[in-house]
């Protein structure tokens, strides 16, 4: 264990570690109990103490069976996903932040002692799969649409339209973003595929949604 100081007040504990799994060892095709060919270090970003980082050093194994001439190594899908360098835990700890407290990707990047790259990265990622497996409009009630300016440039489009969810202004909560699109008509197209139930009325050179919620 080591600990790292950023200067500021908080610091890195660096905590090496080993998975601990003895069953990882033994051969699936003949069981046998294999010895360790070589090892290497792979830094994990776990859930902050306090003000202070946590990064993993996890010695990560690979094994040989001289029986099968088969290798593998340690399997750490239980503690990351995929090749991200943040634990399951400290996405976790991130998103709910950046979703629930308004947080910025900057400010847990710097408690995680990770960079904006990474943390971003793995954020949008988890997101995407927890979005995936739910309805964000089932709950949907009211819409309100705004234009605002995205890009302050000379050239290209500078507004962008944006459908927002007013159905947790009802109770005090702060309005949700659905989607955005860049053209009108892009934005009803939006609203079309978001909300079926919408009934579209086609009058020349406008579309107005009438909605049946």
């Amino acid at each position: 264990m080591r600990f790292l100081d950023r200067g500021n007040g908080s610091g890195v504990w660096q905590i090496r570690c080993e998975t601990g799994d003895e069953s990882a060892r033994a051969c699936v095709s003949c069981g046998c109990v294999c010895r360790v060919r070589t090892s290497r270090e792979r830094t994990v970003v776990h859930v902050p103490l306090g003000s202070d980082a946590i990064h993993l050093k996890v010695r990560v194994c690979t094994y040989e069976c001289v029986t099968c001439a088969r290798m593998w190594h340690d399997d750490l899908k239980a503690l990351v996903s995929g090749r991200t360098l943040l634990s399951r835990a400290a996405v976790d700890r991130a998103l709910r932040r950046v979703a629930l407290e308004s947080a910025s990707i900057s400010a847990c990047a710097r408690t995680l002692g990770c960079s904006w790259n990474a943390l971003d990265r793995a954020v949008r990622a988890h997101g995407m799969r927890i979005l995936s497996r739910s309805d964000p409009y089932a709950r949907v009630t009211r819409i309100g649409v705004d234009e605002h300016v995205w890009r302050h440039g000379a050239s290209g489009d500078r507004y962008v339209t944006v459908i927002v969810d007013l159905t947790p202004r009802a109770d005090g909560a702060p309005a949700r973003l659905l989607d955005m699109a860049v053209l009108l008509q892009c934005l009803f197209s939006r609203l079309i595929s978001i909300f079926p139930q919408c009934g579209r009325m086609v009058f020349p050179g406008l579309v107005i949604m009438q909605s049946v919620m």
